[in-house]
């Protein structure tokens, strides 16, 4: 499974998102507690902010403990709306870039913290057979991360929400697994809100929590796998729940079902 970190609000330095608090993101890289398989997770790291509305990006395919410039590079980078994701890899998906996290296609950002069973032997055709040609073509590699996403951003192209574009992605996922276990918690962005869905065909899902403006954060409101400090400020999101946060500081939570 995958940690995540996202951010709304008033534009602030990216380094204390990404290291701040006392279980910060960077922390979870060795030592996370809520994770529902694997131990670490260092197959690989990104950060995405947005200027502008445009996403810009920095990703690696190791440990973000190798780089010792990026809390300085993320101190100089100011940005209203930020996702940034470690890699924990999917026993079956290649470890390379291609499948690195948070992705990116035009405007929008991703991260799937989760999996779909059997993705490559099992599923993938099938599921990339409802792309249409032009998200088809900008497949680079074959992750079950990037193939949500594009079937996502194929709904939002057909005038779907962000929130709805996800719940259909995972319905699709399960009407493919059927009662075989796939996790598939998603956040994504447009570089103004933020859309998130704590889901999955199991009972027990991915953990999220989300806090109002937090001390790592200078207003604003924050999404996390894990919370990154100790307080009573983070809450958790429920099960098989879905949050939108917009640029104005509303949240807006409702169940979610699968089809």
């Amino acid at each position: 499974m995958c940690r995540l970190l996202a951010y709304v609000g008033s534009p602030q330095p990216l380094a204390p998102l990404v290291f701040g608090g006392d279980h910060s993101l960077y922390r979870q890289s060795w030592q996370p507690r809520e994770l529902l398989s694997g131990s670490v997770n260092a197959d690989g790291y990104g950060v995405v902010w947005y200027s502008d509305g445009r996403p810009g990006r920095i990703a690696e395919a190791r440990p973000i403990w190798y780089d010792e410039d990026l809390e300085r590079t993320l101190g100089v980078i100011e940005s209203g709306c930020v996702i940034a994701a470690l890699r924990n890899g999917t026993p079956g998906i290649p470890v390379d870039r291609s499948g690195l996290l948070p992705m990116v296609h035009g405007r929008w950002s991703f991260v799937l913290n989760g999996f779909v069973p059997d993705f490559r032997r099992s599923h993938m055709r099938a599921l990339r057979s409802d792309l249409p040609d032009d998200l088809y073509g900008a497949l680079v590699g074959s992750s079950d991360s990037e193939t949500l996403f594009l079937l996502a951003i194929r709904r939002i192209q057909e005038g779907s929400s962000m929130i709805a574009a996800l719940v259909d992605a995972a319905s699709r996922v399960k009407a493919r697994v059927g009662s075989a276990e796939a996790q598939l918690t998603m956040v994504m962005t447009d570089g103004d809100s933020v859309a998130a869905v704590r889901t999955g065909t199991a009972r027990l899902t991915n953990s999220l929590y989300m806090a109002k403006h937090p001390p790592l954060a200078d207003g604003g409101i924050v999404l996390a796998s894990e919370a990154p400090e100790t307080g009573g400020v983070w809450a958790p999101v429920d099960e098989h729940t879905s949050v939108e946060i917009r640029a104005d500081g509303t949240v807006t939570t409702e169940r979610v079902f699968l089809d």
